[in-house]
């Protein structure tokens, strides 16, 4: 190939990074409306609080059921129409669910259809989008990539969580008609996309098989450094949602306003997504596997501080301090993950990782409940700050975590096929 063909070709895969990232942008706005105006809408049309749990218990749930052949699925078929399908699938949901509500006819079924279906498609597209970075960026510039997908998440929650909540006061089918059109601009951004076919496989893996379904679990049993930075993403994320979900409960039965609640819950929100936008710079001085050091030990110290510190919104500010160098850890670990998994295998080991990151996410506020209830405030606060420090002085004292593996030669892919 000439130069200029050669030159261009970086810049070809870059631009689809960008498409794939403002198409994910839309796409996750839309799932955080819906996270919020689900929930409220059954609440207004039920009045019952347990009827609308049921609704964010079957979005839960069907992320976590479908994790494992959503992988199997990114890493079988062209990865594009993967994507494709599924914006296509909830523009159809999104749309029915606004002209239902539009005209009074929207019923509980329905609605519990809606969640079934934007569950399954949203873990289909995460892991999908996920395993398609390393084709469409060079590998010096992973890091940050994964950083700003990071940035994404975040940006998305804080807007679509208001935007869900203030449209569905105004009427109950504006929320769900925004989503539908935000997944139509969606799907139009990834047709300008280039296709990004699977990768090769053996020809006797044809059939679907369960041995399929539990790769990706193989291979990061078979990888110490994935197996052990796994356990400490799961048991940070875990012990976040716990500590977060005590701070919160604490704050609403001593009195603070609901709004007054959501303000701080914001500090976090605002902690992560400047984090997530530091994470480029954080790396540069915060090397190896020290982001996975330095994450579990502030959390622990700041755990411990919002124990004892005195002030309504200090525990919101220390939260949001954990907040802003967690995308730092998570870009770190992220793209060792995706580094030292071959394309093949990528869709499924993301879908275990993020397996990992929801099912303790879900467990952790009935854990911090329980823990509340039983011990009070102060007490499991600082239970949960001595395990974290545990766990620290274990990932500080750990050879495989202190010597990272070596990163594989990279793969052909989309970008270094046209060099």
């Amino acid at each position: 190939m000439g130069t200029a063909e050669g030159a261009a070709a970086p810049r070809r895969a870059g631009r689809d990074f960008t498409l794939l990232w403002v198409s994910q942008a839309v796409s996750e706005f839309a799932y955080s409306t819906s996270l919020i105006a689900l929930p409220l809408l059954v609440l207004t049309l039920t009045g019952s609080p347990s009827q609308a749990g049921v609704i964010g218990f079957v979005d839960a749930a069907a992320m976590l059921v479908a994790g494992l052949p959503a992988g199997a699925v990114a890493d079988r078929f062209d990865r594009r129409s993967v994507l494709l399908w599924c914006e296509a699938a909830l523009v159809a949901v999104f749309g029915i669910a606004a002209v239902a509500l539009w005209a009074g006819t929207a019923s509980l079924p329905a609605l519990v259809l809606l969640a079934l279906v934007n569950g399954v498609a949203t873990a289909v597209m995460l892991v999908t989008g996920e395993a398609m970075v390393p084709a469409l960026v060079p590998e010096e510039k992973l890091a940050g990539a994964v950083a700003m997908n990071s940035a994404r998440t975040y940006a998305g929650q804080l807007v679509g969580t208001s935007a869900g909540g203030f449209l569905q006061a105004m009427r109950n089918a504006l929320p769900f008609a925004l989503g539908a059109v935000a997944h139509a601009v969606s799907l139009g951004l990834l047709l300008f996309l280039r296709k990004q076919p699977a990768a090769p496989r053996d020809p006797a893996a044809d059939r679907w098989s369960p041995r399929e379904l539990l790769e990706g679990i193989r291979w990061i049993a078979g990888v110490p450094f994935l197996r052990l930075g796994l356990f400490y993403a799961t048991v940070t994320n875990f012990f976040y949602g716990a500590v977060y979900f005590v701070v919160i409960a604490a704050a609403k039965t001593g009195g603070m306003t609901s709004g007054a609640v959501g303000l701080m819950a914001a500090l976090v929100g605002v902690g992560g997504l400047l984090g997530a936008l530091a994470a480029p710079v954080l790396q540069r001085v915060l090397t190896g596997s020290r982001p996975i050091v330095v994450v579990l030990g502030l959390f622990g110290v700041l755990t411990a501080a919002m124990a004892l510190l005195p002030g309504s919104f200090t525990p919101g500010i220390l939260l949001g301090t954990t907040a802003l160098v967690a995308p730092t850890a998570n870009a770190y670990f992220t793209t060792y993950e995706l580094l030292l998994t071959p394309d093949s295998h990528r869709g499924r080991v993301m879908s275990v990782a993020n397996i990992c990151s929801a099912g303790g996410g879900a467990l952790a506020p009935l854990a911090g409940g329980l823990a509340y209830e039983v011990c009070g405030r102060t007490a499991t606060l600082l239970g949960c700050a001595a395990v974290l420090v545990a766990v620290t002085v274990s990932a500080v004292l750990s050879t495989v975590m202190r010597n990272p593996p070596e990163v594989p030669e990279p793969e052909p892919t989309l970008m270094t096929a046209d060099l």
